[in-house]
C-alpha cells in the first residue's frame, strides 16, 4: 500500500514574510489600540449619560417641597425640567402619572412592578430600553418627602447621539487601521528589500564560487559588523576552511593511497602467516591419518608438531585481536598500577621463558605510580622480555632496568643478541615487518605492534636502539601520577 504523498509546501521569500509579519504585527496593536480606544469611550459616554439623569433627578428633589398649609407635596412641572435630547415623568406609587414633559408626547416611559418595589425601598436603578423607535437610557429615582417615598422620578435620555458617536469611531478606526496595514505591508515590503540586499549579493557570490569551484573567492562586504557583516565574515571564513581543505586533498589521497596499500599489506601477511600453520597442522594430520600403525616416536613427532603449530596459530590469533581491537578503537581502563610489583611479577614470569641466556634484574626497583591497566602493562614487559630472551644467544644476558625522573618513569629491556640493523630499526614496530629472518623465527611479527599501542593508549613512548652484533635496548616511557622513595 503506498501512502499518500505530501503536498508540496508552499515557501514564500524572506522578503514576502517580513512584509507579512510587520503587518500582522502592526495588525494585531491596532487591533488592540482600537479596542481600547472604542471602550474607554463607549464608557465614557455612557457614563455622561447616567450623570446626566441623575443630576436631573436630584434636581427634581429640590425643587419638590411640602404645602405646610394644605399638608401636600408640591412637585414642579416635568416640562420644565426637560431638554430636547431628555424626558422627565413623575408616577405615584400606585403607577398612576403625575407630570410628564411635553415632548413624550403622549408617550409613557415603561414602570413595571420591580421598578415600584426597588423605588419604593428607596433605591435609584439605571435601565436600558427601547420606546417606540429609541432606544433610551431610563433612570429611575424615588422622591421622598418626610422620610417615605412619595413618588418615583424617571429621567430618560435618547442613546441615539452616543450610538452615532460610537459607530463614527467604529468606521474610522476600521479604516485607518486598514489604511495602516496596507502602508505597511508597502513599507515592509520596501524596508526588508533593502535590509536583504547584502544577503543577495552573498548568496549570488556563493552561487557563483560553487559553480565554478574558485575557493580563492570571497565575498565582499563594506557594511558595519551587524548580522549581516557576521555572516558574511563567516562564510569568508568557511572559505578559507574549505581552500585549505581542498589543497591538502591531494596529500590526503596520497595518505588514503598509503593507508590502503599497508592495510592489504597486512590481510596478505596475515594470511601467509596462518596458511603456515595451518598447512603443517593438515598435513601431520593426514599423515596421522594415512598411516594408523606408524611408530610411536613418528605418532609422537607429528602430535607435537600439531601442537606447536596449533600454538604458534592461538598466539597469531590473539596478536590479530588485540590489533583489531586497537584499530576499532579501544581504550583501556585506567587505574593506578604500582611499577616495583608489576616489574618484579613479570621478572618472575620471564625466568621461566625458553632460551638459554641469564635474565638479571637490576635493583633497586623504582617506585612509582602509573595510570594504567595492569594487564595489559604486564602483558607489554613480557612483549620485550620475550624478544629479547629469543634472541639473545646461550650465554647471553638479558637485564630488565627500571629508574624514576620528575614526572616520568623509564623501564628498559636490554639483550646482548645479534642486534638490529639501522636501516631496520625505524620499522621494528611495524606490522608483520621483518627486519631478520632468523630473529623473527618463531615470532608472529605482531608483538612489538602490539606493544607499541599499549604505549600510545598509557600516554607513554617506546623507544629502540640497536646495532648489528651489540645487542638491543627497548626503553619505556611512562608518566608517573605517585612516587616514593625505594
Amino acid at each position: 500500500m503506498r501512502l499518500p504523498r505530501p503536498s508540496p509546501r508552499i515557501l514564500l521569500p524572506i522578503r514576502a514574510r517580513l512584509a507579512i509579519w510587520y503587518s500582522l504585527l502592526l495588525g494585531l496593536v491596532l487591533i488592540l489600540f482600537s479596542f481600547l480606544v472604542y471602550s474607554t469611550l463607549t464608557t465614557n459616554l455612557l457614563t455622561e449619560v447616567d450623570l446626566s439623569l441623575r443630576d436631573r433627578a436630584e434636581q427634581v428633589v429640590r425643587q419638590t417641597s411640602l404645602d405646610p398649609f394644605h399638608g401636600s407635596v408640591r412637585i414642579p412641572r416635568a416640562d420644565n425640567l426637560a431638554g430636547s435630547d431628555m424626558f422627565v415623568q413623575i408616577v405615584d406609587m400606585n403607577g398612576h402619572i403625575v407630570t410628564q414633559s411635553d415632548n413624550l408626547a403622549g408617550f409613557q416611559l415603561p414602570l413595571g412592578q420591580d421598578v415600584l418595589n426597588v423605588a419604593g425601598g428607596g433605591q435609584p436603578e439605571y435601565q436600558t430600553l427601547v420606546v417606540g423607535q429609541q432606544r433610551l437610557r431610563l433612570y429611575n429615582a424615588p422622591l421622598r418627602v418626610g422620610g417615605q417615598t412619595a413618588a418615583i422620578i424617571q429621567v430618560a435620555r435618547v442613546l441615539k447621539p452616543v450610538e452615532d458617536t460610537v459607530d463614527g469611531l467604529r468606521l474610522v478606526l476600521a479604516v485607518g487601521s486598514l489604511l495602516a496595514i496596507i502602508a505597511a505591508l508597502g513599507l515592509g515590503w520596501l524596508t526588508s528589500g533593502r535590509a536583504l540586499r547584502p544577503l543577495n549579493r552573498v548568496s549570488r557570490t556563493a552561487e557563483h564560487i560553487g559553480q565554478e569551484r574558485d575557493f580563492t573567492q570571497r565575498v565582499p562586504y563594506n557594511g558595519p559588523p551587524d548580522e549581516v557583516g557576521r555572516l558574511a565574515a563567516t562564510f569568508n571564513a568557511m572559505l578559507d576552511q574549505l581552500q585549505a581543505a581542498y589543497a591538502g586533498a591531494q596529500e590526503a589521497a596520497h595518505q588514503a593511497q598509503v593507508a590502503l596499500t599497508a592495510q592489504r599489506r597486512f590481510v596478505g601477511d596475515a594470511s601467509h602467516e596462518l596458511r603456515t600453520p595451518l598447512t603443517a597442522i593438515r598435513g601431520n594430520a593426514e599423515f596421522l591419518q594415512r598411516v594408523p600403525h606408524m611408530a610411536l616416536e613418528d605418532r609422537e613427532q607429528s602430535i607435537a608438531e600439531i601442537v606447536s603449530q596449533s600454538q604458534r596459530m592461538s598466539r597469531l590469533v590473539g596478536d590479530l585481536l588485540e590489533l583489531a581491537r586497537a584499530d576499532a578503537g579501544q581504550r583501556l581502563r585506567k587505574d593506578p598500577v604500582a611499577i616495583a610489583p608489576l616489574v618484579r611479577e613479570c621478572y618472575a614470569e620471564a625466568r621461566y621463558l625458553p632460551g638459554g641466556c641469564m635474565l638479571v634484574l637490576a635493583e633497586p626497583v623504582a617506585t612509582a605510580t602509573v595510570q594504567g591497566d595492569a594487564d595489559y602493562l604486564k602483558q607489554l614487559l613480557l612483549i620485550l622480555l620475550d624478544n629479547a630472551i629469543k634472541y639473545t644467544p646461550e650465554g647471553g644476558r638479558v637485564e630488565l632496568t627500571t629508574a624514576l625522573h620528575d614526572d616520568h618513569v623509564t623501564i628498559a629491556v636490554a639483550d646482548t643478541g645479534c642486534g638490529i640493523d639501522p636501516a631496520d630499526l625505524p620499522h621494528v614496530f611495524e606490522r608483520f615487518y621483518r627486519a631478520d629472518r632468523a630473529r623473527a623465527a618463531g615470532g608472529t611479527g605482531l608483538g612489538l605492534s602490539i606493544a607499541g599501542w599499549i604505549v600510545a593508549e598509557h600516554g607513554g613512548q617506546i623507544r629502540a636502539q640497536s646495532a648489528p652484533g651489540a645487542g638491543s635496548t627497548f626503553t619505556i616511557v611512562l608518566p608517573v601520577v605517585a612516587a616514593a622513595e625505594a
